[in-house]
């Protein structure tokens, strides 16, 4: 529900504008300048790029602009199926200056496959688009849609290619891309690390994360060479496994590797045991195999969802804790994964 800030910004910018959103039933299907919205986290926006590639090859003659986190453009450099990037983290510091953006352009079409409200509606109302269309939100602005999708229970890539048909896309796509990772001098810092197997022991919140136990037991179980990857904050968490396995088989990259450097990284390992985070995402992205562990959230919305064969999903009934308040979920539902299955996984993808 919206605060009453929210509520106040909602009704005041609104005012500003006059409404001028139709019906999809009424669009010709023939768009000269797309936009669309995915700026929030790295998963969720290598999770649009199907619907983005579907998109210009369904219609290339039209402009596809994306409204994009900042912290994530370096990887959609030479992206072949974006004309244009605009950076923008979301909330109401930069609304006003991604707005003249998009006037700018005059969109005739707004998907937005993930962002975050209120403000992405607001966004996309007075940018002057005749057509917009979201991922089903129970979003109170959803009024100003000109669609309502209903909740499915599939993929996340499906619910963004369902905003694609919608519009009378033909040509779907359903694997994620990044910009080409082929910068030679990059690919040469990294090839130190080719053959080592990935753990990525993070993840965006605490209930979501293998307890880091369970991840120093598998390291000392294993006869691979291991790079830990993560974000700075991680670097201690990574430091334990070294501490406990040893520096000669541990490498601790966590916070380390700029974010337009981790395609080179990650396209080095044999395999990423990974909890349930972007660089899962980017790993599968890139055809790199992995181990992805999954009980406080659920594989079959948000897992690999290509090259099955390239991927050993580990999925347990940890939903348990989605239905405590946040502050109050904790590493139990993780904690149900076991390292034997893993290590079983691991070895059978290997092999």
């Amino acid at each position: 529900m919206l605060n009453t800030i929210e509520k106040f910004a909602a009704k005041s910018l609104f005012a500003l504008h006059p409404k001028t959103i139709e019906p999809i039933e009424t669009f010709s299907g023939d768009p000269k300048n797309i936009v669309v919205f995915s700026n929030t986290a790295l998963g969720d926006t290598l999770l649009s790029t199907p619907a983005i590639k579907s998109l210009k090859r369904s219609f290339p003659k039209a402009h596809i602009t994306a409204v994009m986190n900042p912290a994530y453009t370096p990887l959609f450099h030479r992206f072949p199926y974006l004309d244009d990037i605009i950076p923008y983290r979301g909330k109401y510091r930069c609304f006003f200056q991604t707005l003249r953006h998009l006037k700018k352009i005059n969109p005739d079409l707004i998907l937005i496959f993930h962002s975050n409200g209120p403000q992405d509606i607001q966004l996309a109302v007075m940018s002057g688009a005749k057509y917009i269309l979201k991922h089903p939100t129970r979003s109170p602005l959803r009024r100003y849609l000109s669609h309502n999708f209903p909740q499915k229970d599939q993929h996340t890539i499906e619910d963004r290619l369902d905003l694609v048909r919608m519009i009378g896309g033909k040509k779907l796509e359903k694997t994620m891309e990044i910009g080409p990772p082929d910068n030679e001098e990059l690919k040469e810092k990294y090839r130190k690390y080719k053959g080592a197997v990935g753990f990525q022991i993070g993840a965006a919140d605490f209930y979501k994360m293998w307890p880091i136990e369970r991840f120093i037991e598998l390291a000392k179980r294993i006869d691979e060479k291991i790079i830990i990857t993560g974000v700075a904050s991680e670097w201690e968490l990574g430091q334990r496994i070294v501490g406990a396995v040893g520096k000669s088989k541990v490498v601790n990259l966590c916070g380390t590797t700029p974010i337009e450097e981790l395609p080179y990284l990650i396209q080095t390992f044999r395999a990423l045991v990974t909890n349930d985070t972007g660089t899962m995402h980017l790993a599968v992205a890139l055809k790199v195999p992995t181990v992805s562990l999954f009980s406080a959230t659920t594989s079959r919305g948000i897992g690999p969802y290509q090259d099955q064969h390239l991927h050993r999903i580990i999925q347990k009934e940890g939903s348990f804790i989605q239905k405590l308040p946040k502050k109050m979920r904790d590493g139990r539902a993780m904690k149900l994964i076991q390292v034997d299955e893993v290590i079983t996984a691991l070895e059978d993808l290997l092999q």
